[in-house]
């Protein structure tokens, strides 16, 4: 798979090792040399210095022929942006890093108008999940499905979680008829 990755700060480094050790063609951007030179030297992938939000750069990184646009630069208007741009050039699929709260209740809009396929608030996402995981506290392992509709986990303890008491809690009903 064809990957850009615009912005290599921390997050831009964890994604194109952890991309690049899955095999995927990997190309990087962003507007700092020195920081493209570790990611080219230590990964072996495409570098290009320049601000990912312009045209030239993203044709240059061959976003037209890229089955997925990564926007994890630190500014949250630049990772939109970007993404816009990805979009109209031909992307197949644009993800944006987006950590300002006060554009939580606009993703929506965002995604449709903006023709993003993800955006992601890392920290609204790690308080999700560690609210997932304390619903069930003595779970081994857990994994959701269907959006997090339902969950699967694996437990030490045969008990029933006490928050499967709660009448609100749509998974009762499938414990019951299991059991």
């Amino acid at each position: 798979m064809k990957i850009v990755i615009v912005g290599d700060g921390k997050v831009g480094q964890a994604l194109t090792g952890r991309l690049a050790e899955e095999g995927h063609d990997l190309v990087v951007i962003d507007s700092s040399p020195e920081a493209l030179r570790t990611s080219v030297e230590v990964h072996d992938v495409m570098g290009i210095s320049g601000n990912g939000a312009s045209y030239a750069v993203q044709k240059e990184a061959g976003v037209e022929d890229a089955d997925l646009l990564i926007a994890a630069t630190s500014g949250d208007e630049l990772n939109l942006l970007c993404c816009m741009v990805a979009n109209k050039i031909g992307a197949r699929h644009t993800i944006a890093r987006v950590r300002n709260p006060d554009y939580a209740d606009q993703l929506v809009m965002m995604k449709e108008e903006f023709g993003l396929s993800m955006a992601i608030n890392p920290e609204l996402a790690a308080a999700t999940e560690i609210a997932r995981m304390l619903r069930f506290p003595s779970a081994l392992k857990l994994d959701s499905f269907a959006g997090g509709w339902w969950s699967w986990w694996r437990s030490r303890s045969r008990r029933i979680p006490p928050c499967w008491d709660r009448p609100s809690f749509p998974s009762a009903a499938i414990w019951a008829s299991a059991s």
